[in-house]
């Protein structure tokens, strides 16, 4: 893989992990033993439109970072987090730190 492909991917990772929708997603899938359902999934983020979960899932799913299991029927389909996604993990682990961070230095008053 050439430099140029090299950072192409890594931009493509970045935006992908970036998006708020996506590390919820993974964050609510790491949690689920069994996996989620569309609406349930949907319940838990509490404010992602159908269009967008699908979107995000769909995304997920085809960079394998989540399998999508059942039927053709929407009632008997479950996503789950994959191998993949599960070593995205400690990525959203770090964002959430730094996030976490940001937010304690904003509260702690400057001397």
């Amino acid at each position: 893989m050439s430099l140029k492909d090299h950072s192409r991917c890594s931009q493509d990772a970045l935006k992908l992990v970036a998006d708020y929708w996506v590390l919820r997603i993974v964050e609510e899938l790491s949690l689920a033993e069994d996996g989620l359902r569309f609406s349930a999934l949907q319940r838990l983020l509490g404010g992602a439109s159908p269009a967008t979960l699908s979107n995000r899932l769909r995304r997920l799913e085809q960079r394998s970072l989540i399998t999508r299991e059942g039927a053709t029927g929407k009632l008997s389909v479950v996503y789950a987090l994959s191998e993949s996604g599960r070593r995205v993990l400690p990525v959203i682990g770090a964002i959430n730190d730094f996030a976490s961070l940001k937010r304690h230095s904003e509260t702690v008053p400057s001397t």
